[in-house]
C-alpha cells in the first residue's frame, strides 16, 4: 500500500499557458482541488506559485488544527467535570435513599415490636 501526501500540487499545461492546483486526497482513489490558479506563462512560474501556496495552505491548516484541538480539550475537560458532578449527585441520591429505606425499616420494626403475651 503506497503512502501519499494529504496535500500536494499538480501542474497542467493548457495550450500556451500553465495551471497549478493544490489538491487534497479525499480517499485512496479520489482527490479534491482546494485551490487553483491558471494563466502562467511558464511551468516554473506555476511550480513557484504552487509551492508557495501549498506552504501557506499547510500553515493555515496547522493553525486551524491547533485551534480545534484546544477547543476539543476544553470540551472534554468540561464533559469530565460534568460527569464527575453527575456521579457525585447520584452517590448523594443513593445514600439519601438508603438512609430513608433504613428509617422506614426501623419504623416498621418498632410497629412490629408489639408483644402479644402482655395482654
Amino acid at each position: 500500500m503506497t503512502q501519499q501526501k494529504k496535500f500536494d500540487y499538480k501542474i497542467k499545461q493548457d495550450a500556451n499557458t500553465w495551471s497549478a492546483e493544490i489538491t487534497r486526497r479525499v480517499s485512496a482513489r479520489r482527490s479534491s482541488v482546494s485551490k487553483q490558479q491558471d494563466g502562467f506563462a511558464t511551468e516554473a512560474l506555476a511550480i513557484e506559485w504552487a509551492t508557495a501556496e501549498l506552504a501557506g495552505f499547510l500553515e493555515k491548516q496547522k493553525q486551524a488544527n491547533a485551534r480545534k484541538s484546544e477547543r476539543r480539550s476544553e470540551r472534554n475537560a468540561q464533559a469530565e467535570k460534568a460527569a464527575a458532578a453527575k456521579e457525585a449527585a447520584n452517590e448523594k441520591f443513593l445514600a439519601k435513599r438508603e438512609e430513608a429505606r433504613a428509617r422506614a425499616l426501623e419504623a416498621d420494626d418498632e410497629e412490629l415490636d408489639y408483644d402479644y403475651d402482655e395482654e
